[in-house]
């Protein structure tokens, strides 16, 4: 089965039941959905920034910063239209776009300040670690400041088949490839037992 294929039958499945949004996108809860956001906004400060937001699901993400008063020129993209139709029906203030970025480069590189995403590595699609390679080095090409994703955690407690887990040592090898493209990397635990979340700064030409 292709990677859409994987993600659509996941996140079609959860919109057919009568799940709050959270459980929809595969989230325990909504507090650790909440948390996961949080570190996002721990790491980089967002107040006038362009942020795109990769498989932004129903919009929850610009809900949560607009909570906190944050001021952010935000367009978030997903692969499924039924999300962005729901997202849409919100009137939240940003833009969002149906599209797989993967496959359409319908974003001038530079794009934008920060790309954020949370749980698009989650399932396991049988080539992750081949997708999360290819995603980080799109996104270090859209942004020219931050690029923030979580994983889960190889040592978490409540591990599932159809889940992929992986270790920031894992990772950290991993951006080894990208080395000269990056001036820092930041690998936040301890939020939740079965996540972590990498913060990447992106070197600048100029530095």
């Amino acid at each position: 089965m292709k990677k859409l294929d994987i993600i659509r039958t996941y996140y079609e499945a959860n919109m057919a039941k009568d799940l709050p949004e959270y459980g929809i996108l595969g989230w325990e809860s909504e507090e650790a959905q909440r948390l996961r956001f949080d570190m996002l906004l721990s790491a980089v400060d967002l107040e006038g920034m362009e942020l795109l937001d990769v498989g932004c699901g129903t919009g929850n993400l610009l809900e949560h910063i607009i909570s906190k008063g944050i001021n952010v020129e935000y367009t978030g993209v997903d692969l499924l239209d039924k999300m962005i139709d729901r997202a849409k029906s919100k009137g939240l203030a940003g833009e969002f776009i149906h599209a797989d970025i993967f496959e359409d480069r319908i974003f001038e590189n530079e794009s934008f300040d920060v790309i954020y995403t949370s749980g698009i590595f989650n399932l396991d699609l049988g080539n992750n670690i081949d997708f999360l390679k290819r995603a980080i080095g799109l996104f270090l090409d859209l942004s020219w400041q931050y690029v923030v994703f979580n994983l889960l955690h190889r040592d978490s407690p409540d591990r599932e088949d159809k889940y992929f887990y992986t270790s920031p040592d894992e990772v950290g090898e991993l951006l080894e490839e990208y080395s000269d493209r990056i001036e820092n990397v930041q690998f936040i635990e301890a939020y939740l037992k079965n996540d972590f979340t990498v913060v990447i700064r992106k070197k600048r030409e100029a530095d």
